[in-house]
């Protein structure tokens, strides 16, 4: 099933040059929109240093353990195993934890337990980077999936962690 949803998400790639290049600019450009949102928010609310502290401390582990994954486990990247549409060159590294993914759903999924409203346009974005990634080719879908699911519950762990806890003062 995983290979026959990347097949279908991916085979739409190529045929809307509009369509493409919104795919393009979410897999490689939203991370800037999502890095000026948590700076805005920095800026502008007042619980800004715990979300930036618990933001930073979720990014670290969410890029640890996909580091610690992709390394314990090996998936290559769908153009490398077969035919498929490649809108983005990518690296032959493994493929079993998107990076786009995971940080996209860390950082929305925090901003998400701070501020619902920007959080669901957040997570809006998030979805679709994760399914950018399938489209451009890089990434199977059950990739993203495991990633966004990771990320999310790696910032929500940090939210409610007592030993994360940070004193505003």
């Amino acid at each position: 099933m995983d290979q026959q949803l990347f097949r279908w998400i991916n085979s739409l790639a190529g045929k809307n040059q509009t369509i493409d290049q919104v795919m393009v600019f979410a897999s490689t450009k939203f991370r800037y929109l999502f890095a000026s949102v948590l700076l805005m928010m920095l800026i502008l609310t007042r619980s800004r240093k715990k979300l930036t502290y618990q933001t930073v401390i979720s990014l670290v582990i969410s890029t640890s353990v996909k580091a610690l994954m992709n390394k314990i486990k090996y998936r290559p990247r769908p153009f490398v195993t077969r035919d498929a549409n490649v809108l983005l060159p990518s690296k032959l590294d493994t493929t079993y934890l998107s990076k786009h993914s995971i940080l996209s759903f860390a950082v929305s999924t925090m901003v998400y337990l701070y501020d619902r409203g920007i959080g669901k346009i957040m997570l809006a974005m998030s979805f679709l980077t994760a399914i950018s990634r399938i489209w451009v080719g890089a990434h199977y879908p059950l990739d993203v999936v495991r990633s966004s699911i990771l990320g999310a519950l790696i910032s929500t762990f940090v939210k409610k962690c007592t030993f994360i806890s940070w004193r505003e003062g």
